[in-house]
């Protein structure tokens, strides 16, 4: 503690009461009523006291205001000739007191009653209104459970007359809410907020905490929109204060009773650690029992063993242990009131169901099933069968079906099929038939049922065994490794194709041989053997097949462009599939051209040409498609899309990947950090559709997930689009807090680079704020942290704009200091970069504040030796505007040094150079003024004054 003064106490007064609520006032605040009592200065303990019942009350600690509330009363009573004059801060101080009496069940209800029947007299004897002793008293009825009196009092509230001391028009009406609320009058409720919610609230405790009681009104009533909107907006405001758990408690108990008890775990999960020191026990009663009935629903729907993070018990025991928590700190405040209006409460809170099923709270959540993309096209009627005999037997039918397949016509394939189906059930069919029907059926089922189509394969090798075709026999195993190498067991599957491939190889035909080279090149693609997979592509035009047909000819093209990019020749692979393109068009194969853009998108992406990639995107939505790999083209394109002016047009795109991620059954880390890169995706794109609000609501839960699973890469990439998104709200503080997170996280060597970043995003920030010696402090750690990743063009805008927000912080001597340290990094840059354009920029930049900050710590001549040579080299990089700057500060600086007529000239140019509309002209105009009242040429500085309209010192 620093040695005690008057004036440091006053000063740590002043501080603490400019401070934001939380640890920082409180610790404010202790310190000047421990320099106070050091000093034995009674005014200034009073004083200290007074700011420090004010601190506790807002930083969730009101039973110690309990001691300085009494402290203060007692002094004044006794020194009201030396006092009077904060009998004002004091009655409203009554107020926090009757509040926080009824939360602590220890504290006698016969005190909390002394304190009302005190307040009321002294505001009788003050000539005050007794609206706010009214509200009090209904505040007491309404603690225990007393109707009578709780609408007594109300009415009396409601009818006296405001003055200053009364509550604001947001708080009074939050309490009217609670009332009505609790008497069922619901729409009564939501009616009286109407007018205060459109007006403009300067409440630190609004609009957040009339949105918060607000909740279950508008639930109960079907304003769903209200009820997402009020959440949504009301925690943003509490969430980082622990002062505010009991409003936590009430979003958790409304996420409960919505059918969000998914969500409300969230809530208890990141807000658990700050139960065992709640404000008061009422606050933890009221924490617990909500806590635990979102808890409880979820055990009900199935998730009771789930682990709960930041507590050692599943969700389930959690569950108990906080009822039993609730239900005993209810028996002891009914024991202390003599009703049992707080245990029955509390009894109704943990026994109660959702209001309704699930209201969607976010645009993720709203999101079902994706509606079709687009109608389906017509198919041609022309009849495929026009060559088949009416009478033709089976075998011929498996005959033209299998040579169908070969040459991949579905629709003549899918019309024998139809042929064939009422003879596959004739009795007498011989092993061979049966093996081929069985053959078939494994086909048809290929891709969408894993099991079935294996099991239907292996039922076609037996017959195929039995009927002693071991050419069959080879082709079913060689799909049943392609299949096995598609599933799971791509080691497996391989060493079974390519036996199969070496017995066809040696034994088969023409058309047996292309077979098996294509699927043994598929499966080398999924074993990772993508060189092996081109040279088996390779070996295909040697065998002397027959024309397999456009569509067979095709893939053959599509797995070759996708095995050069495999092999890591994506510029090859993109040029494939650019041949693919062109012979598709040419062949008339609307959905291989398809195909082939969407590889051509994959490559040029991969190749850094995202704008390349989302016209091949494009082009290939423009085709036919099969419905899974239209929506991985729409989704992949959605993902480069994001960050982009086009942002607008794929939001639905990503809201629907990550409703499909999200209700995909997949597990463990790689699923989850799918899940959690599309909301990050949606968020971004979100963002840049104007839309930041609902950017927040999918970050924030993109956030919370991806710390759930352990990946801080990724939360720290959502928490600085979270700032960016915070800054565009207009939450400048909770942006503050994601970007000082993030550069804690950002530990180590590796990340200096990227630390320093938002460092000095953060100071750019506070700057903007006025908050300059925060800035400075922020800009002097990314200096540094600049300096460590040995950037030091970065450490010197940094060390300049560190000096600057150091002279508007009045602290010129380390404005001073920033800029010798801006010199050195200078010093530092490499002989070859002093000609590029943005290192001459900065470094004028530099000789301009740097001269800035010279004035302001008293040397302006070296300001002037700085600043001469500043304009020219601004003008040489066409740098206009900021030339005619470095003239007007030379001026000002000519000035300073009494050089009026050096300076006159100079700044009569800049005033003649600048725009009409420039902010600039009025602070040009007075600096000229000055000069002319230093060269004795008061009329015309007064006429120049008139001009621009200020006011000569």
């Amino acid at each position: 503690m620093s040695i005690p003064t008057p004036d440091r106490v006053r000063e740590l007064i002043e501080q603490c009461w400019q401070a934001p609520r939380g640890a920082a006032q409180v610790a404010l605040a202790e310190e000047a009523v421990a320099q106070a009592d050091a000093l034995g200065d009674d005014v200034l303990r009073f004083h200290a006291r007074m700011a420090a019942t004010e601190a506790y009350q807002r930083g969730g600690l009101p039973a110690r205001g309990f001691v300085t509330f009494s402290w203060c009363l007692a002094r004044y009573d006794a020194h009201p000739d030396r006092f009077g004059d904060q009998e004002y801060l004091l009655l409203w101080h009554y107020k926090y007191m009757i509040n926080s009496l009824t939360r602590f069940p220890d504290i006698p209800l016969a005190r909390t009653y002394a304190v009302l029947d005190d307040m009321q007299q002294r505001y009788q004897q003050g000539g005050h209104s007794l609206q706010t002793v009214h509200k009090h008293r209904w505040l007491v009825a309404f603690h225990l459970g007393d109707d009578a009196a709780a609408d007594l009092h109300y009415e009396r509230w409601q009818t006296a007359p405001r003055d200053g001391n009364s509550d604001c028009v947001g708080c009074d009406p939050t309490d009217q809410v609670l009332h009505l609320a609790g008497r069922g009058r619901d729409e009564e409720a939501i009616a009286l907020t109407a007018p205060v919610l459109s007006g403009r609230l300067t409440c630190v405790e609004q609009p957040q905490e009339i949105l918060t009681a607000l909740l279950l009104p508008y639930l109960r009533t079907g304003r769903f929109d209200e009820a997402r909107r009020a959440h949504h907006q009301a925690y943003r405001a509490i969430r980082d204060h622990r002062s505010k758990l009991g409003t936590v408690a009430d979003h958790v108990l409304f996420l409960a009773l919505s059918g969000n008890a998914v969500r409300g775990l969230e809530l208890v999960e990141r807000h658990l650690p700050w139960l065992d020191e709640a404000s008061s026990p009422f606050v933890e009663m009221e924490f617990a029992a909500a806590a635990s009935l979102a808890l409880r629903l979820l055990t009900g729907a199935g998730h009771g063993q789930q682990p709960v993070r930041s507590a050692e018990q599943t969700v389930a025991e959690l569950a108990a242990q906080l009822a039993a928590r609730a239900v005993a700190l209810g028996r002891r405040f009914d024991a202390r009131n003599g009703t049992t209006a707080q245990g029955d409460r509390i009894a109704a809170v943990l026994a109660a169901r959702p209001v309704v099923e699930h209201l969607a709270l976010s645009l993720t959540a709203q999101a079902g099933a994706p509606e079709p993309r687009r109608p389906e096209r017509p198919r041609p009627e022309a009849d495929p069968l026009t060559d088949v005999p009416a009478d033709a037997g089976l075998d011929e039918l498996l005959d033209l079906i299998e040579e169908a397949l070969r040459r991949d016509e579905e629709p003549r394939a899918e019309a024998l099929w139809r042929r064939i189906e009422p003879l596959a059930g004739a009795a007498g069919l011989t092993p061979l038939q049966r093996g081929r029907l069985a053959d078939l059926h494994g086909m048809r089922l290929h891709g969408e049922a894993v099991a079935e189509t294996e099991q239907a394969w292996s039922e076609a090798l037996d017959w195929y065994a039995q009927a002693g075709d071991e050419i069959r026999c080879q082709r079913i195993r060689g799909r049943l490794g392609l299949h096995r190498s598609r599933h799971g067991q791509p080691e497996e599957g391989l060493a079974q194709v390519r036996a199969s491939t070496d017995y066809l190889m040696a034994h088969g035909g023409a058309k047996d041989r292309a077979g098996a080279l294509r699927r043994l090149a598929v499966a080398l693609l999924h074993a990772q053997q993508p060189a092996d997979a081109m040279g088996e592509l390779d070996r295909i035009a040697a065998v002397g097949e027959p024309d397999p047909g456009p569509r067979v000819r095709l893939q053959v093209m599509l797995l070759r462009a996708q095995a050069l990019g495999a092999d890591g020749r994506v510029q090859e692979s993109a040029d494939a599939a650019r041949e693919l393109i062109a012979q598709a068009e040419h062949e008339q194969q609307d959905e291989m051209v398809g195909l082939g853009e969407f590889f051509l998108g994959q490559g040029l992406s991969m190749l850094d040409d995202n704008a390349g990639a989302v016209q091949a995107f494009d082009r290939a939505l423009a085709h036919e498609l099969p419905e899974p790999l239209e929506q991985e083209v729409r989704e992949r394109r959605a993902v480069l899309l994001a960050g982009t002016a086009r942002a607008r047009e794929v939001v639905d795109d990503l809201t629907a990947m990550v409703a499909r991620l999200a209700a995909a059954p997949g597990t463990g880390e790689e699923h989850e950090d799918e899940a959690e890169h599309a909301r990050f995706h949606l968020a971004v794109a979100l963002f840049n559709a104007a839309r930041p609000e609902e950017a927040a609501e999918v970050a924030e839960e993109a956030v919370y997930g991806a710390d759930r699973a352990g990946n801080q890469n990724l939360a720290d990439q959502v928490r600085h689009l979270l700032a960016a998104v915070y800054q565009r709200i207009g939450d400048n503080d909770q942006a503050l807090s994601y970007l000082d997170q993030l550069a804690v996280n950002l530990d180590g060597f590796d990340n200096a680079a990227v630390r320093a970043r938002v460092l000095e995003q953060a100071g750019e920030l506070l700057f903007d704020l006025d908050r300059d010696a925060l800035a400075a402090h922020r800009l002097g750690s990314a200096a540094a942290a600049y300096r460590v990743a040995r950037l030091p063009l970065d450490e010197l805008r940094a060390r300049r704009r560190q000096a600057v927000a150091a002279m508007y912080a009045e602290e010129p001597e380390q404005a001073r200091q920033a800029v010798e340290l801006a010199d050195a990094a200078a010093a530092a840059l490499p002989p070859g970069l002093a000609g590029e354009p943005e290192v001459r920029y900065e470094l004028a930049w530099l000789a301009l504040d740097g001269a800035r900050a010279m004035v302001a710590a008293g040397d302006p001549e070296a300001a002037l030796a700085r600043v001469g040579e500043t304009p020219a080299r601004f003008r040489a990089l066409e740098a206009f505007g900021e030339a005619f700057l470095a003239e007007l500060a030379m001026g000002e600086v000519l000035l300073t040094l009494g050089r009026a007529e050096a300076a006159e000239p100079l700044l009569r140019s800049v005033l003649n150079g600048l725009p009409r509309d420039s902010a600039t002209l009025p602070r040009a105009a007075y600096a000229l003024a000055h000069a002319l009242l230093q060269s004795d040429r008061a009329d015309e500085a007064h006429r120049l004054a008139g001009e621009y309209g200020f006011e000569l010192d």
